[in-house]
């Protein structure tokens, strides 16, 4: 820590969006290797476990029934919502879902926080709403018509409303709890939840797919993901907290560039400009 103290928070806030952005492109894998995402988020969970045990160690008695419940909520919603993610990367790129997503989840949020908490908006928190809700139309529709079955539409909305609860959760373990102490056991809790339902969906061939192709793809997404959200924590100990986790945003650009690259998804004028406009909305509703 002596080293993180001599340094400014920008470097770690600049290295969450490449971080997550290198994390989120590898949950495509599964549908384009034909492994079992099962066993991709059962294994990259676990990861996350491991190495949350390593590093903060030291912090795993500071609980209480409290703290184990609302890790146990995260660690279902989490996992809930990136095996909806996989699934839906069977059908809709990178650069669609997570801009689509991560947009809609912030606003539904705000809309949680001015309904339930009395939150009291700023102009440019209203621009930037109204903005991404634009945003979401174009990337939704092209013309008249809708680019996506109502299938996909439903578990977008799943994606959505599961992604405000578990910010929710995030939130008041943050406010509660040493957030070092929380990722312990948000990390395990994912893991256990995971594995359930990796034996749930291949009972009778688990042994098939639980050392497959899949616990490298966990490999490729936990690592990242893991250190993105260590970088986080030290970013927001030493930086300004809105600014910081505007710039998580930025990481769908990172992931669109690298599916781009790794997996031919065609990136058009349209998608980056909308993208751009994405983020301006988040940076809007986050720092107004």
């Amino acid at each position: 820590m002596e080293l993180f103290s001599s340094l400014s928070w920008f470097p770690f806030a600049l290295a969450i969006p490449i971080l997550f952005g290198i994390a989120m492109v590898f949950f495509k894998l599964p549908s384009l290797r034909g492994h079992s995402s099962y066993t991709a988020m059962f294994w990259a969970n676990l990861f996350m476990a491991i190495l949350a045990v390593a590093f903060f160690f030291n912090y795993a008695a500071g609980i209480n029934t409290k703290l184990i419940l609302l890790a146990l909520a995260w660690g279902i919603t989490f996992s809930s919502i990136s095996l909806l993610q996989m699934y839906a990367l069977k059908y809709v790129d990178t650069n669609a879902l997570f801009p689509i997503t991560t947009t809609l989840s912030l606003i539904g949020t705000i809309i949680v926080a001015f309904i339930f908490f009395s939150a009291k908006l700023t102009l440019f928190q209203y621009l930037g709403l109204i903005l991404a809700i634009i945003i979401v139309f174009f990337f939704l529709y092209k013309g008249k018509k809708l680019q996506y079955s109502k299938w996909m539409i439903y578990i977008g909305s799943l994606i959505v409303g599961i992604s405000i609860l578990n910010k929710i959760f995030q939130k008041v373990a943050a406010d509660s709890f040493d957030i070092r102490t929380f990722m312990i056991y948000q990390f395990i809790f994912a893991a256990i939840f995971s594995l359930f339902v990796f034996f749930f969906s291949h009972w009778k061939d688990y042994k098939k797919h639980i050392f497959s192709e899949g616990v490298f793809t966990g490999l490729l997404i936990g690592v990242p993901a893991f250190l993105g959200t260590y970088v986080m924590f030290i970013a927001l100990i030493r930086g300004p907290f809105a600014l910081i986790t505007s710039m998580h945003s930025l990481y769908i650009i990172v992931t669109a560039v690298m599916a781009s690259i790794l997996f031919k998804e065609q990136l058009t004028k349209r998608k980056i400009f909308l993208m751009f406009l994405a983020i301006l909305a988040i940076f809007l509703i986050r720092l107004g």
